[in-house]
């Protein structure tokens, strides 16, 4: 009777083992997607058919942050990282079956300090090769401290050329890497495929022609554009892009000297860091931002003046003003204004403004001798 009782058991179990690696592969994807990219792997070991989940499963995420905290053992931070390349590298191989599948996403998170960024350089080429040899749609690399004290960039990553012919990718987010020289694309028939959607670029080196090219082969799609703390140009142009919806752009003073986003579509909006064209791109194209309903302004160098075209803005709900020290009296009239901010801005000691629709005022600094109620 026991002997019976357990083999009952064990056929209920296979059975409901079974009913599991039975479903549809799009929901057992999404039984995947609830796990982290180093378990979903294990359950490849359960079947044929949760081996083929792992394989076609388009979403995979590594990062070197959480490996090192479930390795808390290892103090030889060089060994860590060694070991992370070896754990990223086993599990794409696992998935190389000669078939081609489609990756909705594609990210790596990586803390390659110092000399590791040359010595394990091929591992970033590999996987991103990977990644683009299987129609990834959407990119995203972190490489974390690359910034350092090399003010050559000489250990910063380079993207590999095979990026610039990824036709199939829609979304590109990049963190401390750097773009090959135009001059070496061009040698290549420059850059060619793109049809972005999305481009963020996060403490990037890319250098003005690469930049311009990338802008350009993809302005008739690109719906969002995200350009911060990064080097190596002096101009951003962008025109002729219908989508785009939102622009956040964090400029160097030292370097950037002109900024002109003409697009008639814009919905949000946010400058920073300094630039004084920003000013002029603004109230020049005034025209272009009828759509416009958010604006961000913060350590940019715009003055008084500025606020004369605001009321321009015919579809501004939300205004936020930060940290720009040049201000000391905005003078607002804006018919559809929602929700004005306004903080540190250190030199500001008048804001008078109508605004009959405004729900939200938030004023954060000091000095201020009038602050007249327009509503």
């Amino acid at each position: 009777m026991i002997k019976k009782a357990k083999k009952r058991k064990t056929s209920e179990k296979n059975r409901d083992e079974d009913i599991i690696s039975s479903l549809p592969e799009h929901i057992l994807h999404h039984i995947l997607s609830f796990l982290p990219t180093k378990d979903a792997i294990k359950t490849s070991a359960l079947s044929k058919t949760w081996n083929s989940a792992w394989k076609s499963f388009p979403i995979i995420i590594f990062d070197q942050y959480s490996f090192q905290d479930s390795r808390k053992h290892h103090k030889n931070l060089r060994k860590s990282v060694k070991d992370f390349c070896k754990y990223v590298q086993e599990s794409i191989n696992s998935r190389n079956n000669g078939d081609r599948t489609s990756i909705q996403k594609f990210q790596v998170t990586v803390n390659f300090y110092g000399r590791c960024s040359l010595v394990y350089r091929k591992y970033l080429d590999n996987w991103l090769n990977f990644a683009i040899e299987n129609n990834v749609k959407e990119l995203v690399l972190a490489n974390y401290r690359t910034s350092g004290k090399n003010k050559d960039n000489r250990w910063r990553y380079v993207l590999p050329r095979s990026l610039f012919r990824a036709s199939s990718l829609e979304n590109l987010e990049l963190f401390g890497c750097q773009f090959m020289e135009y001059s070496k694309l061009s040698y290549n028939n420059g850059i060619t495929g793109f049809s972005l959607k999305r481009l963020k670029l996060s403490q990037v080196y890319i250098d003005q022609e690469t930049l311009q090219s990338v802008l350009s082969d993809c302005c008739h799609l690109l719906e969002q554009l995200s350009i911060v703390s990064c080097k190596g140009f002096q101009v951003v142009q962008v025109s002729n892009c219908p989508k785009l919806e939102a622009v956040d752009l964090y400029l160097d003073r030292d370097e950037v000297q002109i900024v002109s986003v003409l697009a008639p579509n814009l919905r949000s909006v946010s400058y920073g860091g300094g630039i004084e064209s920003v000013q002029g791109s603004l109230m020049g194209s005034n025209k272009c931002y009828e759509k416009l309903k958010e604006l961000k302004l913060h350590d940019t160098d715009i003055t008084d003046v500025f606020f004369r075209v605001i009321g321009e803005f015919t579809g501004l709900e939300k205004l936020e003003i930060n940290r720009c020290c040049l201000l000391e009296n905005i003078r607002i009239c804006s018919d559809g204004l929602l929700e004005l901010c306004v903080s540190d801005c250190v030199k500001l000691r008048e804001i008078e403004f109508y605004a009959p629709c405004l729900r939200c005022l938030r004023y954060d600094g000091c000095h201020m001798h009038s602050f007249p109620a327009g509503i």
